[in-house]
């Protein structure tokens, strides 16, 4: 996308409605501008003119000035997108490629109940402010398994919950004789604390609407069942990240037993209530090798189960006794606390979190079913049936072919949308699934034919609800817009202006040679400038070039990778345009300038160069003469499409913009 934003954003300035050079439609507001390739009314300027000028209230505050200089820019949009359609750059297929793939990224979030998304985005931040403790027992099975599979699984993770609520068995023991959790065997399948996005979607439901102490019915998750038992619930103080020590036991660690270890990290502990700054201790003792080079860090990542206790029992800056894991032993501290954000704060990042989740199905699920009320959806079952009674085992396995001589007429009516406005075929379906071989592997032919025809019917539905999204939705149609323009504008920019500029290097020369007077300078010189916080570092600087260092040695003596004392760039300063002291232009190449305060930090000038006054080489100067050639290309380039494509602008809807 960074390749054209830009131009989008040009684009967004001077877009309008539909993909193709706008027409007035049902547009009743009066014609503002008048072009042979399509007309523009006073509302669409209006609404772009109110889009990136702070919105309608502050657009109907200024001057007629101001619209009119924005109704010039305007035009000359519309006039460069006229011309890559009549060049037929909207054609190539590298426009179409390019088109479809930011289409696809435009088109996701309009695809989507709305409503639903909605209350997904509330229940995930309601669920956010708490905090869940909670074990499982897991019965595994596969995503797709037969029904058959599902019905043995779900009875025996029924039979397994029977035990611990029925006939009082332990949870833990039942855990770690029956999950399929390959941890249960060492916590008794407890998971510890989380909340919301933490766990797959259905699990989370499960811990967050089952009460504490309780255990729930068998929930499904793309793992198999679980059975959850719920240990405590509370609020959530706020995410919290953390550091830890840890000493292991092991030739590769810094303790030899279990009684050296623990020996160990109390030494550290004493060495932290002395006074001792965590991370530096961490660096210095931490048998964790990618941890203690970052002082401990550990980020804000899910931890083990007893770490995530300590975690939520400390406070900023604080840190928690030495204690015990499978691991090793632990000194773990809490670096920073971030406050929970309000719900408007949080809203965007909540819904891009559950787009990437699963639940956003729920949210599609509930847009294919509005799409076939709303369309009149009609399945032929018949049909289908009589196509599923020709599959063989086969069809599960990705490697169905249809048998040409047996097959029905595969143009019969699968299922048909919206009075016949979308028709689907027994044929259509068929050529669905040799692109795209879905296997269902353990599921009978028939099984697996009703699981891809929903997956076939999601992707037709969806598609057809895509294809009418322009009609459905302005602003999407807007958006759609923009960006066919952006692409267009930055492909016929290249084409007409930004390449020629750099690849005539004769017309660049000789635009160079006619324009002296944009080109010269007053007294110019080139120096290396550092610049440091403290004053102290640059008398240091001056003291080492007096003793003849360079550059680079006076970085390696005064940065060192830990402390980075000053930074210095090279720098070309113009007399009395430049804030630069008058000595480094008067004086010789080498002149070294004093300490200079300057607000928040100090500097110091080295000359390396000077350049006299006058007409500066163009070898000097190319890049600003690049610029300019490329703005006088293009004002001339904007007088032959303004021959080309002549406007008539209707006065009297401009004096009446946004009245």
């Amino acid at each position: 996308m960074n390749r054209i934003l830009p131009i989008v954003i040009l684009a967004g300035t001077l877009s309008l409605a539909g993909c193709k050079s706008t027409k007035t439609g049902e547009d009743k507001s009066p014609l503002l501008l008048e072009f042979a390739q399509g007309n523009v009314t006073q509302s669409e300027f209006e609404r772009v003119y109110a889009k990136n000028n702070g919105g309608k209230e502050a657009a109907a505050s200024n001057t007629p000035e101001q619209y009119r200089e924005y109704l010039d820019l305007y035009v000359n949009f519309k006039r460069k997108v006229f011309e890559a359609e009549a060049m037929g750059l909207d054609t190539t297929p590298a426009f179409q490629q390019e088109f479809a793939s930011y289409k696809q990224q435009l088109t996701q979030p309009y695809l989507a109940a709305k409503d639903v998304e909605d209350q997904l985005i509330q229940e995930a931040y309601d669920r956010s402010g708490f905090l869940v403790d909670a074990s499982h027992i897991l019965i595994s099975l596969n995503e797709n398994a037969a029904p058959a599979d599902t019905l043995t699984a779900y009875q025996r993770a029924l039979g397994i919950r029977d035990s611990v609520v029925k006939f009082g068995k332990d949870f833990a023991e039942m855990a770690g004789k029956y999950s399929n959790d390959p941890s249960a065997a060492q916590n008794g399948g407890n998971l510890g604390y989380f909340s919301a996005f933490d766990m797959v979607y259905p699990f989370e439901t499960g811990a967050f609407t089952t009460p504490i102490g309780e255990v729930s019915m068998p929930v499904r998750s793309q793992f198999g069942y679980h059975i959850i038992k719920v240990n405590d619930k509370m609020v959530n103080a706020g995410k919290k990240r953390a550091a830890h020590i840890i000493v292991r036991v092991g030739d590769r660690y810094s303790a030899a037993t279990e009684e050296e270890a623990e020996k160990k990290i109390n030494e550290i502990y004493q060495l932290l209530q002395q006074g001792g700054a965590f991370a530096d201790l961490a660096k210095q003792y931490s048998d964790d090798p990618t941890s203690a080079p970052n002082g401990g860090d550990l980020g804000y990542n899910r931890l083990l189960p007893e770490m995530e206790e300590y975690r939520l029992s400390l406070g900023e800056g604080e840190y928690s006794p030495a204690f015990k894991t499978r691991f090793g032993w632990h000194i773990l501290s809490v670096t920073e606390v971030e406050k929970r954000q309000t719900f408007d704060e949080a809203r965007g990042q909540l819904k891009q979190k559950i787009s990437r989740d699963s639940r956003a199905q729920l949210s599609r699920d509930a847009l294919i079913k509005r799409i076939k009320n709303e369309g009149g959806y009609a399945f032929n079952d018949a049909n289908w049936q009589t196509f599923v009674s020709l599959l063989d085992d086969r069809f599960s396995r990705g490697a169905w072919e249809p048998d040409t001589a047996n097959m029905p007429n595969t143009a019969q009516t699968l299922f048909t949308l919206s009075n016949g406005k979308l028709v689907s075929s027994i044929g259509d379906f068929v050529t669905y699934y040799r692109r795209t071989r879905p296997r269902r592997m353990g599921m009978s032919a028939a099984e697996a034919a009703n699981s891809v025809l929903q997956a076939y019917t999601e992707e037709q539905l969806l598609k057809y609800e895509e294809e009418q999204l322009p009609a459905k939705n302005p602003e999407y149609r807007y958006l759609l817009q923009e960006y066919r323009d952006g692409i267009l504008l930055f492909t016929l920019m290249e084409q007409k202006v930004w390449k020629r500029a750099v690849e005539d290097t004769a017309g660049l020369r000789a635009f160079y040679e006619a324009n002296p007077d944009s080109f010269s300078r007053n007294r110019m010189v080139e120096v290396v400038e550092y610049r440091a916080s403290e004053a102290s570092s640059l008398q240091e600087v001056k003291t080492l070039l007096e003793a003849g260092n360079t550059r680079s040695e006076i970085d390696s003596i005064l940065n060192q990778e830990s402390s980075i004392r000053l930074r210095s760039t090279t720098m070309l300063y113009e007399e009395e345009k430049d804030d630069a002291p008058a000595d480094i232009f008067s004086g010789p190449v080498g002149t070294v300038t004093q300490v200079k305060e300057e607000g928040t930090f100090y500097r110091l000038l080295v000359s390396t160069e000077k350049f006299p006054a006058g007409v500066q080489p163009l070898s000097n100067v190319k890049s600003e003469a690049i610029t300019r050639y490329q703005d006088h290309l293009e004002q001339e380039w904007l007088k032959e499409l303004a021959e080309k494509y002549p406007v008539s602008i209707n006065e009297k809807a401009f004096g009446k913009l946004f009245r």
